[in-house]
Parts: structure tokens; C-alpha cells; sequence
């Protein structure tokens, strides 16, 4: 009688155990650096070429090893950079090339204060006068 008792005790700490983990892995995934918002935007339309390209990330990021870039819409790198300041540790930003009207795309490979590696693109166009 003694050991039914104790298979559920033991069943009930294992089953916490496993939640524990799985709570504490879907909070080490959310801590990545994820891209939540850029200036120009995804699919933004600006009037004139940018001056600065800056990216905002959902976690910390750093500069030192982060690379942020901007390519023609054949895929010429017009420029790089990464500059970051301690006071806004999520974000990038990078001095934008004199673009002409066209499509252009953002790429950006940052490493997390986490230590992973996240990644991305996106597209923007600068409009014709």
C-alpha cells in the first residue's frame, strides 16, 4: 500500500519536472534576438534615400559581431555597417549609401547577448520623384 502511494508522488514530480524544462526552453527561445521593427520598413515605400537604416530586435544584441547590409535588388552590397550604443542595447543601425529609385534589401546577421545567431531580410523601395 505504502509504494501506490509513492508512484503517484513520483509520477506527480516528474510530470512538474518536464514542465519546468519545457518553460524554461520556450524562455531561453524567446530571449533570441528576433527583428520587430526597422526603419524603413518591410515592404515600406520612402520618398527620398534614408540616411540611416535602423533595426530593433527583441532581445539584446551585439554590435561587434552583428553585420547589417544593404544590397541592390541584384544583390550588390551598396553598404555595411553596425553601430550600437550601451543605452539601446537592441538596437542596430547603420549609415544608409545614396540610394536612387529603386528596390532595395536589408540583410542583417546579429548575434544575440543569448549567443545565437539570428538572421533575416527584407525589402523597401525608394520611390521615384
Amino acid at each position: 500500500m505504502k509504494g501506490m502511494v509513492i508512484a503517484p508522488r513520483r509520477a506527480l514530480g516528474v510530470v512538474a519536472g518536464g514542465l519546468f524544462a519545457a518553460v524554461l526552453m520556450a524562455g531561453s527561445a524567446l530571449a533570441h534576438s528576433f527583428l520587430v521593427e526597422a526603419t524603413p520598413s518591410s515592404k515600406d515605400h520612402v520618398p527620398t534615400s534614408p540616411e540611416t537604416i535602423k533595426l530593433r530586435f527583441g532581445g539584446g544584441v551585439e554590435p561587434k559581431y552583428s553585420k547589417l547590409t544593404v544590397e541592390s535588388s541584384d544583390g550588390k552590397v551598396l553598404g555595411e555597417g553596425s553601430i550600437g550604443t550601451p543605452e539601446k542595447p537592441r538596437e542596430l543601425s547603420m549609415k544608409s549609401p545614396e540610394l536612387t529609385p529603386g528596390k532595395y534589401i536589408v540583410r542583417y546577421r546579429v548575434l544575440s547577448v543569448d549567443g545565437h545567431v539570428v538572421e533575416g531580410n527584407y525589402e523597401f523601395t525608394v520611390d521615384p520623384k
